[in-house]
Formats: structure tokens, C-alpha cells, sequence
């Protein structure tokens, strides 16, 4: 019996045990998604500098000769503090003593060694980088469910964070079954098609954080595809199929898993491409996300029911589905009694359809960055529509 998408969700958040979250160094951060905000533990700069080569001094005797008492240089100060008409020779990114309230660049000096002349005037601060002006201690660097880049991870160094609280990064399996496919290193015989699948269903589970650590392209036999999901899962939060989750002569996955004493949740979802998507639970423990072979059915069911799968494991919130309101520039001729997706793009809130609606379609799919969320029970759209759409 089919259940909506909506069912789904439900069922998907009541049968998934989410894992707890790791506390990694920084150093292994890139691209993980941060579980807790992060606040700054220094001030960044953690003290007033220089952003010149120049001198350190006090401005109000500016222009003027000053005695210059030492040099201070990046991450070696030799003088802390200064009196009246002192200076300092300071480099850049160096401490500027206490005292000093400006920084002179050498240009504008004579650049003397014992006594400096300074040509112009000066105002307290100029060229003077104080201490916190980046940010203070205490301070949110980093808000929760932040996905690390680097940008982000020198950020957090520069706050003196060396570990933080991120997500579990999912590990996954990814297995296509069906006589029919081959690997794309081999010649094609009368019948064969490549794997899409394998390689569509691998890069997009990467791209969504996840490892994918075990690939397996398998025929239509009912007990090689059960030991594939039965090795898969064993160092696997999620195992992803492809292919025979139907009802044909050659649709196995639902024996297979039955076979291996996995639970079936639910099997089949009322939305088109799709709608024989299932969903089992292996030993308590894996997840097992059986998706049709047809490569854009395949794509919807990850997009639409396997992101909540790898929020729900991990409980990385970030990682649902996002919807927008859009405007179509374009209309779709065909009624839908289901709820169904279709192919589009999206440029500032407005919407061109695919004109290629196949779900064997591959080149449709390239530049399509959203699907158009279209309710069962819709008439025809048209151009000026108002519509709902999935980023992906």
C-alpha cells in the first residue's frame, strides 16, 4: 500500500536511531557540519598591531623627532611600553607598546635608527590595529549547523578553537542491481546499458556529507542481492540500492531484504518518479534505502526521502530538503493525479520546466538545479504560475 511522502517522513523519523555527534580537531573539519555554535576563546588580534613596517608612537607629538629606544618585530616584541616622544621600529603584523596610539609607515619618515623624524601629523589610531577589533572573546564565531570551509576553519583558529562538536558524517553503501548494467570501462552488448546509477547515487551522497565506502553493482538474483546488502551494511549507516524495488518479474529487493531479516518500514510512496521507493532497517542498525532504477526516479527518491534519512541518522537538520516559492516562465502539459517532480532551473525566483521529461533522461538532468514540487490532483501549468520547488 502506498503512503505519502508526508507518511514517510514520519515513519523515517520514528524508526532511525540518530547517532551521536563527534568532537574532532580542526584539522579534520573541512566540509563537516558544526553541531554546536562555536565562541571565540581570544580576541582576535589578540593584541594592538601594526599593519605597517613604521614606527610606534605617541601622536600628539607628531611631526617631530623621536628617540627611537628598540624594534619590535612580528611575534618577538622587545619593548612594551613607551614614554613622550619615544618610538618604536615595528613591523608589520608586530605588538605595538604600551603608549604608543598610532603607527607611522617608514615612508613617511626619515627612517633613522637612534632618532626618527616624522614629516606629518598624526591622530590617535591611525594606522593602529586594536586589540578585538576583529572579535572579543566570548563572541559567536560560528552558528550550529555551519558547514566547515576554509574560510570558516581559519576562522575558528584565529579564535583559538582547536576542536569543536560537528555531525557524524554518515557512512554509506551504495549497491545497483540488474543484468542490464555494466561498468562504463567495458563495450556495450545488445541489451547492456551503463551504470549511471552507481556513479549519480556515489557522487551525490559524497556531495551530501556522507563516506561512501562500499560500491556493488549486482544481476537480478534474489540471494547475491541479499549477501551484497548483508556485507554492505556491516560497516554501513545507510545502504542505497538501485533498480528492482517494483513489482516485475526481476523486481527483487524486496525479497532480498526480507531474506536477511530486515524490517520493511514501507514500500511505495504515492509521487511520480518513485513511487516504488522502500525503505528497511537491517539488524536494528542499518538503514537500507531501495530506490527505483529508472536515473531520475532514482534521483528524486534520494533528493526527496534520502535527505531526511541522512538528517534523521545524523541529526544534521541542514541537510533537509529546501523548498522555495518560485514563478514559472514556462508550463508543463499534463495533468498529475499523484504528486510529481519534474526538472527545472531556477534564476531569481523564477523557473524554466525541462523540456526533456524522461526518467531515463541524463542530459536534462545537467544545469537542472530544482525540482517542481507539483500537488496530485493538479491541472496543467502554465507560465505565470505560482509553483513549489526542491533545491538540489
Amino acid at each position: 500500500m502506498r503512503i505519502s511522502l508526508e507518511e514517510a517522513v514520519e515513519l523515517i523519523k520514528k524508526n532511525i536511531i540518530t547517532k551521536q555527534c563527534e568532537n574532532i580537531f580542526i584539522g579534520d573539519g573541512l566540509g563537516r557540519v558544526l553541531s554546536d555554535d562555536i565562541y571565540a576563546v581570544v580576541d582576535n588580534p589578540p593584541f594592538n598591531r601594526s599593519p605597517y613596517d613604521g614606527y610606534a608612537l605617541k601622536a600628539k607629538y607628531t611631526s617631530g623627532i623621536f628617540k627611537v629606544i628598540g624594534v619590535n618585530y612580528a611575534g618577538k616584541p622587545s619593548v612594551c611600553k613607551i614614554s613622550d616622544k619615544e618610538a618604536v621600529k615595528i613591523m608589520t603584523g608586530a605588538f605595538i607598546p604600551d603608549g604608543a596610539d598610532c603607527v607611522v609607515p617608514q615612508e613617511a619618515t626619515d627612517r633613522g635608527n637612534e632618532y626618527v623624524t616624522v614629516f606629518d601629523k598624526y591622530n590617535p589610531k591611525d594606522n593602529f590595529i586594536e586589540q578585538g577589533e576583529d572579535f572579543r572573546k566570548g563572541s559567536i564565531l560560528l552558528r550550529k549547523n555551519t558547514k566547515l570551509g576554509a574560510a570558516e576553519m581559519a576562522l575558528t583558529v584565529a579564535g583559538g578553537v582547536d576542536r569543536m562538536n560537528v555531525y557524524p558524517r554518515l557512512k554509506t553503501a551504495v549497491i545497483s542491481t540488474g543484468n542490464e548494467i555494466v561498468k562504463p570501462d567495458r563495450n556495450l552488448e545488445l541489451g547492456q546499458i551503463y551504470d549511471t546509477n552507481m556513479i549519480y547515487t556515489s557522487a551525490r551522497l559524497t556531495e551530501l556529507g556522507c563516506s561512501v565506502l562500499y560500491k556493488d553493482s549486482v544481476g537480478d538474483d534474489t540471494e547475491t542481492i541479499g549477501e551484497a546488502i548483508r556485507k554492505a551494511s556491516e560497516n554501513s549507516d545507510l545502504v542505497v540500492t538501485t533498480g528492482g524495488v517494483s513489482v516485475g518479474e526481476k523486481d527483487l529487493l524486496h525479497e532480498a531484504v526480507k531474506d536477511i531479516g530486515a524490517e520493511i518500514i514501507f514500500h511505495g510512496v504515492d509521487m511520480k518518479p518513485g513511487m516504488p521507493t522502500m525503505l528497511a532497517v537491517l539488524n536494528k542498525k542499518t538503514v537500507v534505502l531501495s530506490l527505483s532504477g529508472n536515473p531520475f526516479a532514482a534521483a528524486v527518491g534520494l533528493e526527496v526521502i534520502g535527505r531526511y534519512i541522512i538528517s534523521a541518522i545524523s541529526g544534521d537538520m541542514s541537510i533537509l530538503p529546501k523548498r522555495r516559492e518560485v514563478v514559472l516562465n514556462n508550463g508543463f502539459e499534463k495533468s498529475s493525479k499523484s504528486r510529481r517532480f519534474i526538472k527545472g532551473v531556477e534564476k531569481d525566483g523564477r523557473v524554466t520546466i525541462q523540456s526533456s521529461q524522461g526518467n531515463g533522461s541524463m542530459k536534462s538532468t545537467v544545469g537542472c538545479n530544482c525540482f517542481v514540487d507539483i500537488p496530485a490532483g493538479s491541472k496543467n501549468l502554465s507560465a505565470g504560475d505560482k509553483a513549489v520547488v526542491l533545491l538540489v
